[in-house]
């Protein structure tokens, strides 16, 4: 039995991007970021390709990226420039851990090599 869903509303767009569904609606007439599949009875819905896409363009746009330039990147400079923004977030993630861990420790080495490496 296959419980991993692979089909998904608008709604469930917006619960996991937390993007409105009329914002989805309008980057997809305006800019094609999205091509939704439908039902006969013409309701969207989007497969986990979709899912992918519309995450990585939430990501960029949380981190200051336009709408329109998101939409005319490619697939492949899209996955580019969110897995850039992931690794920037892990090396400051884990300097801010070693920034506490000199501190609670009183360990200037530490201190002073992780604001080196960085």
């Amino acid at each position: 039995m296959n419980n991993v869903k692979n089909v998904f509303s608008i709604k469930d767009f917006e619960n996991l991007t937390g993007i409105k569904a009329h914002t989805i609606r309008i980057w997809e007439k305006r800019y094609n970021v999205l091509e939704p599949m439908r039902t006969d009875t013409n309701i969207r819905f989007y497969d986990l390709a979709a899912l992918q896409k519309i995450l990585n363009v939430t990501l960029l746009h949380n981190h200051g990226y336009k709408i329109s330039k998101i939409a005319k990147l490619s697939p492949d400079k899209l996955n580019l420039l969110v897995r850039e923004i992931v690794n920037e977030k892990s090396v400051k993630h884990h300097a801010i851990n070693a920034f506490k861990m000199a501190m609670m420790n009183f360990d200037q080495k530490l201190f002073i090599s992780t604001y080196n490496n960085l």
